[in-house]
């Protein structure tokens, strides 16, 4: 029985005292076989999904009401995933009555992140409620803000009027414009109280 109790503590107390005879051959048995590869050392990196779609359709919403309707011919990813590069976009935006400004452009850029819009190139705005033309070649709408921002030369035709400016601002929810650096303005059929 006294024999039972000191091997429990004789046997660890005796690999601790071999330590330095039996740790070389075992460590040089367990070292790996091989070579070691290094990029097995770092994670793998994220490889970016680049994708094509055809007839693109993509809606916005805000408070429970539909804010803007954006149609694509075609859109795809390039190097960043979260922006999706359109071709011939169609975007439906509402107003705060529900009123539609159709906007067409040949090219264009959706964040999906950010949820803002940028259109390029042969950009044509329809405020139909308003019978208001707008014509520029970039064009930023932010769905979050509900604004359009103008940071190229544009030009604003209505019934009567010809409003051409260096940049156009425009605030959805107060229905204001602001137009800067060197306005030109035609009235036409203006009579003077």
């Amino acid at each position: 029985m006294k024999l039972n109790r000191n091997v429990i503590w004789i046997v660890p107390l005796f690999f601790i005292i071999t330590y330095p005879l039996w740790s070389i051959p075992v460590g040089k048995f367990l070292t790996p076989r091989g070579g070691f590869d290094p990029e097995i050392k770092h994670p793998p990196q994220k490889v970016a999904q680049k994708f094509t779609l055809d007839k693109v359709k993509i809606t916005q919403n805000q408070n429970g009401k539909k804010t803007a309707f954006i149609v694509a011919d075609t859109a795809y990813t390039g190097d960043n995933s979260d922006i999706l590069l359109m071709d011939n976009v169609d975007a439906d935006i509402f107003d705060e009555d529900g009123n539609i400004t159709n906007i067409i452009a040949k090219n264009g850029e959706y964040n999906t992140v950010t949820s803002l819009l940028t259109l390029i190139t042969d950009v044509v705005v329809h405020k139909t409620h308003d019978k208001q033309f707008l014509y520029t070649d970039l064009l930023h709408y932010d769905n979050d803000k509900r604004t359009v921002h103008c940071p190229g030369p544009t030009r604003l035709e209505a019934e009567g009027v010809v409003i051409k400016g260096g940049r156009l601002n425009y605030d959805i929810k107060t229905a204001t414009y602001t137009i800067d650096k060197r306005v030109h303005c035609i009235l036409n059929d203006f009579v003077a109280p």
